[in-house]
């Protein structure tokens, strides 16, 4: 992501409108922003923070802030932002919440943004920021770590804790879900260890449940809770009880059965002593059945009697119906033939008419073919006319189009010319780009050579500075070696007078071995000891290591500066000048270029046109040929049209000579009239065809009944005589007179007495039956009485119900036990189970969460800690250049105390000491490195394992002031690399120094009406 202009209005302490144009910079990507506190440097960052993410660049500011206090409720803060990314142009609005102008008062303004890709336009904020944080594939967290370096947070991530690198990581490199993960395995661990407690509480309570009786044994076993020996003396127990509930079932069955044999005997003696009785009731019935049989035998030959009678009065009946519709039938067959007669003198008169109709609708059919014919005439007229209106409209279409034309010419003519000019452009344009490449190369190697100029001119002002310093410490090293000297013969004069008096009369001198010591060493006054003459020997080796060091930097500095002379071709004196001259032709330079720039770009216009006239002249051309050929088919229609005009006026001309009658209306009467005819004539001849039809069908039918009823007529005659024969031969054989209805009964009391007869015989019956098989049942029982039966049952239901009871105690205990056993027995192979997932889950929760195994280190900071490894490497590879390889960052890998967050802690190793140290030690000026190489590293981390991010950009928000002048250097340095690498890199920072080296500036100046800003190149 590279921003190309930035635009804010009322936002923060700018009052107006402020627009940053950052491609002016041209190649000079590394810029800086100066100006006093609290003008608004920061401000510009946030501008860019805020139009990407909505938020500030930093921590201190909240998004409710940014309208400026220098700006009125009737002007409206926004931020605009124009980026590039992957060689495609974005833009950005946001307006945050804030008052501002209505129609008629101020009002609340709620915060929007406008996101213009390409023809895409996005006003939704939560839309659009998902979109950004897409495009840059960084999130908010990201950015501020490697894109912009907050003020106040540039060192948070050198110098924080293992704890706090974690979550800055975990944001960057999206490790929420391995966190997650390790929280899982945490709440998965507890619950599971509250099941197994839970299930331990469920287990006493089902072993709560039992209750031992009188078993010692199973007691013992509830009190240790020793579930397998409990179920085991369970099951024991429960054999003993169901075998005692076996015992208890077959002497309840043996008392059941006894008492069911007793009542069944009560049964039979009660049953048979009913029967003697029914028996004697039924007796005394037997008297007044016998005349119900007597009366129903009457009735039944009466009732058949009754019959037969009828039967001879319904043939009697049927016999007389018949004749009188024979009778009628015979009438109706004489009336039909009389009709016959009269309707075949009526339809004579109508035939003749009729066989006129083949004449008449021929006539109707000449009439309407002459009325097709008129109508042919009349439409044909219609398309002449239609005809005659088409030409009419073509031959305006092809006056329009014949101007059109003409039009299409001239346009063809002038994109003609202009395309003649757009190939020359092209020409020079190939001329101008080649004189832009030979002023590019030009400008490189004057920036070149100013770049080595100002090298050698700052060699040289650091070759005065230490050839000060180089003769400072060479005479203080002549002045230390001339004292050492005089405290070495001090020293040396001091032993030989020590010798001296150590020297007896008479013994050997230690040095020389002489005997006689006529002139022995006295001791001086300045008496100097070995150790102060080591002391004096210490001092001088130091002064003499500066002096050499001061020595060897002169004479370096000298060599370069003999270099730079021999590669410039310059002396050094002359630098100051050259320098100026260079800057006066680079500035020349500039001014050609930029105005070579402006010819090229508009060259690029005129030739750019080439592609789009070559396009507008096909499509006129195009149009031209299309417009010719309507002109010619319009053409083409008219001539058509008034052949057919002339054709068709012949036409109707044969069709006229065709017609009887003139006009339409005279066929149409003529026709109507023949028609009506025709219709009245079919409908008298149908009229009385259909009458002919259903008169001669009538007479057909009446001759057939009548045959037919007196064929029935006689049929009947004969089964009336039969019928009457019967009845008086059936009369005779009932031994009955003409009198026997009397003995008649309904049908209803008929069926009563039958039923009544039928269930006395049915009782009877059942009663002998029943009777005989109580008597065989009982003849082998004993002579007891159904009182005794009855006292014997009363004893064993007694034993009965105590033997019942005793079982129903042992059902409810066995029932306690097998719930109990079946409920323990369950539950503790669930426990297993839990328990083993419990352990493993633990057991990895541990693990993952950071255990005294893993010496506390999670696996989230495990895999974070692979990360870090590489930022350090990266960061180390500049970090070791702006020190001088004197430090290189390391991760803190040994064991501490305690259980906190560890595996992502920063120390430092020194190269001069060739010890390691908490990064906490470092000043001021090495942490600002430390932290910039960190940062740095972190970029290029996350630029490798995101392949989506692309970090164009790098701004820094203060830091500098801690450097001193060599490591002011080497920070510098390492920006330029990155700026030649093509990143724009922008500075805040107060340091006056880089305002020399850098040349590009955004000065901030502040007012009482608000900041202004500048750009300076």
């Amino acid at each position: 992501m590279r921003p190309l202009k930035l635009v804010m209005n009322a936002f923060g302490p700018y009052k107006g409108k402020v627009e940053i144009d950052f491609t002016q910079f041209n190649q000079k990507t590394l810029f800086l922003v100066s100006g006093p506190t609290g003008a608004g440097k920061t401000t510009i960052f946030d501008a860019i923070a805020y139009a990407l993410y909505d938020d500030a660049s930093g921590t201190s500011r909240g998004k409710d802030t940014f309208k400026s206090q220098f700006a009125s409720d009737e002007v409206l803060c926004y931020v605009e932002l124009e980026f590039e990314l992957a060689g495609k142009k974005y833009y950005i609005k946001r307006t945050p919440a804030q008052m501002g102008p209505g129609k008629h008062r101020i009002k609340k303004y709620s915060p929007e943004v406008e996101l213009i890709h390409g023809t895409n336009v996005t006003t939704k904020i939560n839309e659009a920021n998902k979109e950004i944080q897409d495009l840059l594939s960084l999130s908010y967290e990201q950015f501020k770590q490697i894109v912009m370096l907050p003020q106040g947070e540039f060192k948070k991530m050198l110098e924080s804790n293992s704890a706090d690198k974690e979550k800055i990581f975990r944001n960057i490199f999206q490790t929420d879900t391995i966190k997650t993960f390790q929280l899982d395995l945490k709440e998965e661990a507890r619950r599971l260890k509250s099941e197994v407690e839970q299930s331990d509480k469920m287990m006493e309570q089902f072993v709560g449940m039992i209750q031992p009786q009188e078993n010692e044994s199973l007691a013992e076993a509830i009190q240790l809770l020793d579930i397998k020996y409990l179920l085991t003396e369970l099951e024991m127990a429960l054999d003993t009880y169901r075998d005692k509930m076996q015992q208890y079932t077959s002497e309840m069955d043996q008392l059941r059965k006894k008492m069911h044999d007793n009542q069944e005997r009560v049964e039979w003696l009660t049953e048979l002593a009913q029967l003697e009785q029914t028996k004697n009731e039924l007796e005394a019935l037997k008297t007044a059945v016998n005349q119900k049989r007597t009366t129903l035998a009457l009735n039944e030959k009466a009732q058949k009697l009754a019959d037969l009678k009828e039967q001879q009065q319904q043939e009697a009946t049927d016999k007389t119906a018949i004749y009188q519709h024979l009778e009628a039938d015979k009438q109706a067959l004489r009336e039909t033939r009389q009709a016959l007669k009269e309707n075949k003198k009526d339809f004579a008169a109508v035939e003749k008419k009729y066989v006129l109709l083949p004449e008449k609708r021929e006539a109707v059919n000449q009439l309407e073919q002459e009325e097709r014919t008129i109508k042919t005439i009349k439409t044909k007229e219609n398309q002449i006319k239609g005809f005659e209106e088409d030409n009419q409209h073509h031959e305006t279409d092809i006056e329009k189009q014949a101007a059109t034309l003409i039009d299409y010419k001239k346009q063809v003519e002038q994109i003609k010319n202009l395309l003649t000019e757009s190939y020359q452009a092209r020409t020079d344009l190939l001329e101008k780009q080649k004189s832009a490449n030979e002023l590019q190369e030009k400008n490189n190697a004057l920036s070149s050579k100013q770049k080595s100029v100002t090298v050698l001119a700052q060699t040289v002002e650091q070759k005065e500075t230490k050839l000060a310093l180089f003769k400072e410490t060479e005479a203080a090293y002549q002045a230390i070696e001339e004292d050492y000297k005089q405290q070495r013969l001090a020293y040396n004069r001091n032993i030989a007078g020590m010798l001296a008096d150590e020297l007896e009369a008479d013994s050997a001198c230690p040095v020389c071995g002489s005997m006689e010591h006529p002139h022995t060493a006295v001791l001086t006054e300045d008496i100097v000891s070995q150790e102060q003459l080591e002391a004096f020997e210490e001092e001088k080796n130091q002064n003499y290591q500066a002096y050499n060091s001061a020595s060897n930097e002169v004479r370096h500095l000298n060599e370069r500066i003999q270099e730079y002379e021999q590669l410039l071709e310059l002396h050094a004196s002359e630098a100051g000048g050259a320098l100026n001259q260079l800057q006066e032709e680079l500035t020349a330079l500039a001014d050609e270029r930029t105005k070579l720039a402006i010819d090229i770009e508009q060259l690029e216009q005129l030739a750019g046109q080439e592609k789009d006239l070559q396009h507008q002249l096909e499509e006129i051309q195009q149009a031209e040929r299309r417009l010719e050929s309507v002109i010619q088919e319009l053409s083409s229609v008219c001539q058509n049209n008034c052949k057919r005009i002339q054709e068709t006026k012949e036409e109707i001309q044969e069709l006229r000579l065709q017609l009887t009658y003139e006009e339409l209306e005279q066929v149409q009467a003529t026709k109507r009239q023949l028609i009506d005819e025709l219709q009245q004539i079919e409908a008298a001849y149908k009229k009385h065809q259909d009458k002919k039809i259903a008169l001669e069908k009538s007479e057909t039918q009446y001759q057939t009944s009548t045959l037919s009823l007196e064929a029935q007529h006689e049929r009947l005659v004969v089964r009336y005589e039969e019928a009457t024969a019967e009845f008086e031969k059936q009369l005779k054989a009932a031994n009955l007179n003409e009198a026997f209805e009397e003995h008649l009964i309904d049908a209803e009391q008929a069926k009563t007495l039958t039923e009544e007869v039928a269930a006395y015989d049915q009782k009877v019956w059942v009663n002998r039956v029943n009777y005989q098989k109580q008597k065989e049942k009982l003849a082998a029982s004993d002579s007891r009485t159904i009182e005794d039966y009855q006292l014997e049952n009363q004893e064993k239901q007694k034993e009965l119900a105590n033997l019942a009871e005793r079982y129903q105690e042992l059902v409810g205990t066995v029932k306690n036990y097998e719930t109990a056993s079946g409920e323990i027995s369950k539950n503790y192979e669930a426990k297993q189970a839990q328990l083993e997932n419990y352990r493993l889950y633990s057991e990895l929760a541990e693990l993952a969460n950071g255990s005294k195994e893993t010496d506390y280190v999670s696996f989230e900071r495990y895999v974070l800690a692979i990360y870090f490894e590489e930022i350090i490497l990266a960061a180390n590879l500049r970090f070791t250049q702006m020190t001088n390889n004197r430090y290189s960052l390391l991760r803190r890998e040994e064991k501490v105390k305690g259980t906190g967050a560890k595996g992502l802690d920063l120390d430092v190793f020194d190269n001069y000491t060739g010890k390691t140290r908490s990064v906490r030690t470092l000043s001021g000026g090495e942490s600002f490195k430390a932290s910039l190489a960190l940062a740095l590293g972190l970029s290029d981390v996350i630029q490798n394992h995101s392949g989506g991010v692309s970090v164009d950009t790098l701004f820094i928000d203060e830091g500098f002031g801690t450097l001193d002048s060599d490591s002011l250097d080497s920070a510098i340095e390492t920006l330029f690399e990155l700026n030649q690498r093509g990143r724009l890199v922008g500075i805040i920072s107060h340091v006056e120094e880089l305002k020399m080296r850098i040349p590009v500036h955004i000065d901030v100046t502040k007012t009482s009406q608000g900041s202004q800003v500048k750009v300076k190149m």
